[in-house]
């Protein structure tokens, strides 16, 4: 059996939703236009969080859309940049690049080409989605009317050979919306949960950040936990023995209490219950392993030591707190993740009341005065973001008897 690959699985599940009955050849084609614009914007690691935000919205199938985003891949890319700075430079100058001219070095060409890219990448990104529109709705057309539907196509079933983490990532996400709904935005749900739970590297560390055994992160409070879907991913991995969530956005608790009550693939409900409260003023039980999973930055700095303070004191002796956030110090990677979050809390992606980020070294040295021990573990992954994960561990009692 050859080797899982992730992608070549993504490709696959697109080609086969294409062939679909349950959506419009319209809707099909604005999926691939969609991806095909984004994929040709020069905005390099923010290409799946843009399709994940706009089919969210649109109601469009984030997989179709984000397998023509990579229309961006390293085989593709040098002629779509060629297109995109040649189309700008004839917009900006009246003439087509020279290919064969001597370009001279320096800051002042830099730019230049920076601005013919600006001016170029929408371009040509709305022409390349003009002709994926047509080209997906003529296929789809020609399909049905060559072969038309005999039933429903048979459920997607992930390889036999895919990864533990990818199966639960799935698992998790269907709690959530069923992957066969004719819904778009069912659809839509389930893709984001997917692959934002496959792909976020945070998920994953936090996970293993005490080791595979059972109930190693014990009971889990997840201040901020959106619609939950880490607390139960670390429930279906078996990491964590009971879960607790707490957000404030109504619509998200609801998402999370359904989802925990889902029985996927004949499993039970999740141990975990949630409630709308707000992080600033909140009341739970004390856990073994407390989150703050990129909460802190809508808050002032004041609320924000605030709430740090809360955190710590609900974490048990013995226990620890879980910090993600984006470290200021990191050059490049923070400029990315500042723009990052203001461009999708100002579409209402994310219903922060502002953004705020401050260095990592700050919040340990919190932490640190209230009796932790603490360590900043690089939590970005393969994106351009400078997320950290700050792991803060509380002693335990001195006359607990041994494990």
């Amino acid at each position: 059996m050859a080797t899982f690959s992730l992608w070549r699985e993504e490709l696959r599940r697109a080609f086969r939703d294409l062939q679909g009955e349950d959506l419009s050849p319209a809707r099909l084609g604005a999926a691939v236009a969609i991806g095909l614009f984004i994929g040709s914007l020069p905005v390099f690691g923010f290409h799946l969080l843009l399709v994940l935000v706009v089919c969210l919205r649109l109601r469009l199938h984030a997989v179709l859309a984000y397998a023509a985003a990579n229309v961006s891949n390293p085989f593709f890319a040098p002629f779509l940049i060629t297109a995109e700075i040649q189309v700008g430079a004839r917009l900006r100058t009246g003439a087509w690049l020279r290919l064969d001219a001597p370009i001279e070095a320096g800051y002042r060409t830099l730019v230049d080409f920076a601005g013919y890219m600006l001016v170029g990448a929408p371009l040509v990104g709305l022409a390349l989605a003009a002709a994926g529109f047509a080209l997906t709705v003529a296929f789809v057309l020609a399909k049905r009317a060559i072969r038309p539907a005999s039933g429903a196509l048979p459920p997607y079933r992930l390889p036999a050979n895919a990864p533990p983490w990818i199966v639960a990532a799935e698992r998790v996400a269907s709690r959530f919306a069923s992957p066969e709904s004719p819904s778009a935005a069912d659809k839509s749900l389930f893709h984001y949960v997917r692959i934002k739970l496959s792909l976020d590297p945070v998920a994953r560390l936090i996970a293993d950040i005490e080791g595979p055994r059972d109930g190693a992160l014990g009971d889990v409070l997840d201040i901020g936990t959106g619609r939950g879907q880490l607390p139960i991913l670390l429930l279906d991995l078996g990491r964590a023995t009971r879960a607790h969530g707490l957000d404030w956005d109504e619509a998200k608790i609801e998402a999370a209490r359904r989802a925990a009550a889902t029985r996927p693939e004949g499993a039970g409900p999740a141990a975990a219950t949630f409630a709308r409260e707000d992080a600033r003023r909140f009341e739970a039980t004390p856990a073994d392993t407390v989150l703050l999973i990129d909460l802190l930055h809508y808050f002032t700095i004041e609320e924000q030591d605030a709430i740090l303070r809360c955190a710590a004191d609900h974490v048990n002796p013995g226990g620890r707190l879980l910090v993600r956030e984006a470290d200021t110090e990191r050059g490049v990677r923070s400029f990315a993740t500042l723009l990052e979050e203001k461009i999708f809390t100002a579409v209402r992606f994310n219903r922060g009341e502002r953004v705020r980020f401050r260095p990592a070294q700050s919040i340990t040295a919190l932490l640190e005065a209230r009796g932790f021990h603490c360590d900043v573990l690089p939590a970005w992954g393969s994106t351009p973001f400078s997320n950290v994960l700050i792991v803060a561990r509380r002693p335990a009692l001195e006359n607990a008897p041994a494990a």
